[in-house]
């Protein structure tokens, strides 16, 4: 009995050492894919600007048919191997014992079974419309690569789940991935800086000869992204993880890498000349403030982010003093941010109430009831103020603003609706607005197909496009949310959106065991507010995708808790 016991147990371990190797065949395969995005698409140009988005489409595009070809390689050799067969022992677990109802074994299995949180659920759900949409605008051959210069049809979709997917259940290594994200941003902050006073050390601001780009195309392009809402866009979407890791991390290491890169982030992104990049700052501020108010060491790492924030502006300010870039023409919110004396004021009273918060900590007074107090009624100023602006510009769409406000909005920039509304938005939300409202019932709920939004309305609406663009083409409507709403239809639209809510929701539920998640929170929601203005890009859309996965896997795995930096 115990020979057979013994070579039972003998059997188990090669089972389980073949399992574990399978897995660590796939958990390496999606680090390095993860580090090649993450690394190549943002810094790659091939002339230029020229062409930036094809050349950024064409890596990404190549990059994924070989990562996920290989990934899918190591899928089947992990499933080969029993890694999803009922009553499997785990592939860390050489020991024999078997999995218990409240422990993972690293993202993918729980009790033998593909372990789906609710994103997962809503990740499925977004294809599935994907698909429906495309089959129900009638142009589905269009849609599979998406509209050229854009890309953004059924290929890109997938895409993006894919990587939610592999880093959600496989993305053990995310560390590195992480680390290889935020210093190709920290790359790109340096240039785009540099590009702001004048200083091309990479050549992008001349086309492979003599000529030099014209002024309006240097304020508009900048670093490696390219276009400054596709720059904006990368900014908001990673920046804010850097900036909650130097708020909650302990190592004094890391705190000093992390206070670098918010500093140096911070003075890119006051410079980068897209207004929508503060909306995304309010939301990711909002956000460390929440999870901020009610612990006082918490409220004193935020009042230090506030701090080194401010004072980075000012230091920008001194850097365009010194190093003056005459063809450098900031818009309304950037040039205040960098120029204005208020926010020397504002960074005087941050270091006055960063102070008192260390002075409160000190004689154990810190009123916690109370300021779970004021984020709540600040909350509800920030819903009001939202819900009062768009009442207003409403009524300034139909010139039906009561005549005592009239007065006061005029005064207001964004408070005044026209098409030149937003740099042209106006008219495009508007436009986008009739298009989905003259739709059929079927087009309405499954949409026109991924980026199908031209030539949807180039096939009805020729003739007013042309008179509102001219030569140009409206490819989307500037805005992500109301964008998934033509292309995937009502349904798709509230499954895309959900993958958003469901993610935070998950990091909020986490985030007192794993405080980093907040940080994946604030990029998820500085995504999303900066996307209210913006659109999906290869140089953005993935790397959400990618950092929502961190965070669910992340969440659902407690046992790495002690592996945390932070």
């Amino acid at each position: 009995m115990s020979n057979k016991l013994a070579s039972n147990n003998k059997k188990t371990k090669k089972e389980n050492r073949a399992l574990e190797i399978a897995r660590a065949v796939l958990e390496y395969t999606v680090m390095a894919l993860g580090i090649a995005l993450c690394v190549l698409v943002p810094l790659y140009l091939k002339d230029g600007y020229h062409g930036v988005g094809d050349c950024k489409y064409e890596l990404y595009k190549w990059i994924m048919i070989f990562g996920c070809i290989v990934v899918a390689f190591a899928c089947v050799l992990y499933f080969c191997q029993g890694g999803l067969t009922a009553g499997r022992y785990t592939a860390g677990n050489v020991t024999g014992k078997k999995i218990n109802d409240k422990k993972t074994d690293g993202g993918l299995t729980v009790n033998g079974s593909c372990r789906l949180c609710t994103t997962d659920y809503f990740v499925f759900a977004f294809l599935v419309f994907t698909l429906i949409s495309a089959l129900a605008g009638g142009n589905f051959k269009d849609c599979i690569a998406g509209y050229n210069g854009w890309y953004m049809g059924i290929v890109s979709m997938f895409s993006f789940a894919a990587l939610y997917f592999m880093f959600a259940k496989a993305g053990r290594y995310y560390k590195a991935v992480l680390y290889a994200l935020l210093g190709t941003s920290f790359v790109t902050y340096i240039v785009g800086i540099l590009h702001r006073m004048m200083i091309d050390i990479i050549g992008t601001y001349y086309l492979g000869t003599e000529q030099e780009l014209a002024d309006n195309y240097k304020n508009q392009f900048l670093s490696t992204l390219g276009q400054a809402s596709w720059y904006s866009s990368f900014v908001c979407t990673v920046f804010p993880l850097g900036l909650a890791i130097f708020w909650c991390a302990k190592k004094k290491n890391l705190r000093m890498i992390s206070g670098i890169f918010t500093a140096v982030g911070s003075m890119t992104l006051v410079t980068q000349n897209s207004d929508s990049a503060y909306m995304a700052m309010l939301g990711f501020l909002f956000v460390l403030f929440w999870f901020s108010a009610a612990d006082a060491g918490r409220m004193e790492r935020f009042l230090e982010v506030v701090v080194l924030f401010l004072a980075s502006t000012r230091v920008m300010y001194l850097l365009l003093l010194l190093h003056p870039n005459p063809s450098l023409s900031l818009d309304a919110l950037s040039y205040f941010m960098v120029y204005s004396k208020w926010m020397s004021i504002a960074l005087i009273l941050a270091v006055v109430f960063w102070g008192l918060s260390l002075l409160a900590i000190k004689k154990q007074t810190y009123l916690a009831k109370v300021m779970r107090v004021v984020r709540l009624v600040l909350l509800i100023v920030i819903l009001a103020a939202v819900l009062f602006a768009i009442i207003i510009l409403a009524l300034s769409a139909k010139n039906a603003v009561p005549a005592g406000l009239l007065a006061i909005t005029e005064k207001i920039p964004y408070m005044t609706w026209s098409d030149k509304w937003g740099n042209g938005r106006g008219q495009t939300w508007a436009f986008s607005i009739r298009m989905y409202r003259d739709m059929d019932i079927w087009h309405k709920l499954f949409g026109v197909g991924p980026d199908g939004y031209a030539p949807y309305a180039y096939s009805l609406y020729a003739d007013r496009l042309a008179e509102m663009w001219g030569n140009r083409t409206l490819t989307n409507a500037h805005n992500e949310w109301m964008n998934a709403l033509i292309n995937f239809g009502l349904f798709g639209c509230i499954a895309y959106i959900g993958i958003f809510v469901s993610a935070c929701v998950n990091f909020v539920r986490k985030q007192k065991e794993q405080p980093v998640l907040v940080g994946f929170m604030a990029c998820v929601v500085s995504y999303m507010c900066h996307n209210a203005f913006c659109y999906q890009t290869v140089c953005c859309t993935p790397f959400i995708f990618i950092l929502m996965g961190i965070g669910i896997y992340i969440s659902t795995n407690y046992h790495l808790r002690s592996d945390m930096d932070m």
